[in-house]
């Protein structure tokens, strides 16, 4: 039988890092920060994201079809913080960041060392959140550097 304590406990020991996923559909602009995301494929480049099903940037992402996954540097704690934040109770978050449109049209944030913009090909409702999975179509490199941790923020999103 499953201990609910355990399992939190070890889920938490996954390792995950952080990054800023955004989305655009005209005007209206989603950005979150996310830990579950993944590659899932080389061939083609396939990446995952999970959304939580509340969240403002899921409707954005599906009107738009996009998104892009920004990596975020060690150090950028308060970065990660900021974007997680509800947009309800912020408002824009990309607002006060410095940012450019990718040709796919998601935000590409300044601050990241880089990102992948994806395109949609399948949504999957899995439990309390809505899975995406995107084929890359565009990488953008700012810099070289080493990527932020769930574990340096200490943030406790997982388990």
């Amino acid at each position: 039988m499953l201990d609910n304590a355990t399992a939190k406990k070890v889920l938490r020991m996954f390792t995950y890092g952080m990054y800023v996923v955004t989305t655009s559909d005209g005007d209206d602009l989603g950005a979150f920060t996310a830990d579950w995301v993944t590659q899932v494929s080389f061939e083609p480049r396939l990446i995952a994201i999970s959304v939580e099903q509340d969240a403002h940037s899921l409707g954005v992402l599906r009107k738009s079809g996009v998104f892009a996954v920004n990596v975020l540097e060690t150090g950028q704690r308060e970065l990660a913080g900021q974007f997680g934040r509800s947009t309800a109770k912020v408002g824009n978050k990309l607002e006060n960041y410095q940012y450019t449109k990718g040709s796919a049209g998601s935000p590409l944030l300044a601050e990241a060392l880089g990102a992948v913009e994806c395109r949609v090909i399948q949504e999957h409702t899995v439990g309390d959140h809505i899975l995406f999975i995107g084929e890359v179509v565009d990488a953008h490199l700012n810099r070289e550097g080493e990527p932020l941790t769930m574990k340096e923020t200490g943030f406790r999103y997982s388990g």
